[in-house]
């Protein structure tokens, strides 16, 4: 019955928004997605957007320019591309992709006041045009700011498997100059409590239950990031 009602959801959304002739490509179920190294995000920019069950994105920041990539999912995992320049991997387009709890990111290179410049192939370095959000199809900008504090503080944050050993430290201020307070291996989750740049005064949660507090740099001077949040 779900299969069906999927199937009627997904025509009506075709109707909705017709797409020219394309190949549609159907994707195994992916349930979740996270990066677990640095070198599985290939563009970071300067922050993430996140979109709803259905994508658009444009060559130029105008509707009427051409579509060069279109991406519909439910949370089922039902997982559906254009697939003409694109990718059919939700681990190639997607920062984050979550869609029963309709948690899914595509990061963003540049903004205006109602566009975003997007990579929509992480491998490849696709970038097109996503409309902001106005209404149920638009995107939401998250600065990395902004998406590790507020999704950190729900989920908690991790860091990538290759993080330098020089950045496994607590400092006691947010700057390198300052004294090291504590250091960690492979923590369990960090929790954010207050972000200055690219520090942020943090919780970290170890593999052997220890708590450690003090200022993480989470982030390198060109924009490269050295965790993610920690959706499961």
């Amino acid at each position: 019955m779900k299969r069906i009602f999927s199937l009627i959801l997904f025509v009506f959304t075709l109707f909705l928004c017709p797409m020219q002739s394309v190949k549609a490509d159907f994707t195994p179920s992916y349930t979740n997605f996270t990066p677990s190294y640095t070198n599985s995000i290939n563009h970071f920019g300067i922050g993430a957007a996140r979109v709803t069950n259905f994508v658009e994105i444009y060559e130029k920041p105008d509707l009427n320019s051409k579509a060069v990539y279109r991406i519909y999912w439910n949370n089922i995992g039902n997982f559906i591309t254009s697939n003409k320049k694109g990718s059919t991997k939700p681990s190639d387009i997607f920062l984050l992709y979550q869609p029963a709890e309709n948690q899914v990111f595509l990061s963003v290179e540049d903004e205006d006041e109602e566009w975003l410049n997007v990579c929509y192939n992480q491998k490849k370095q696709l970038f097109g045009w996503l409309k902001k959000e106005n209404g149920k199809n638009g995107a939401k900008f998250y600065s990395y700011k902004d998406l590790f504090f507020e999704y950190g503080k729900k989920y908690g944050l991790y860091t990538f498997r290759n993080l330098p050993e020089t950045k496994k430290s607590l400092h006691s201020s947010p700057n390198t100059d300052s004294s090291v307070v504590d250091k960690f291996d492979y923590p369990k989750f960090i929790s954010p409590w207050l972000i200055q740049g690219n520090w942020m005064l943090a919780k970290v949660v170890t593999m052997d239950n220890k708590t450690k507090t003090g200022w993480f740099n989470w982030r390198a001077p060109d924009g490269t990031l050295y965790g993610f949040v920690n959706v499961k």
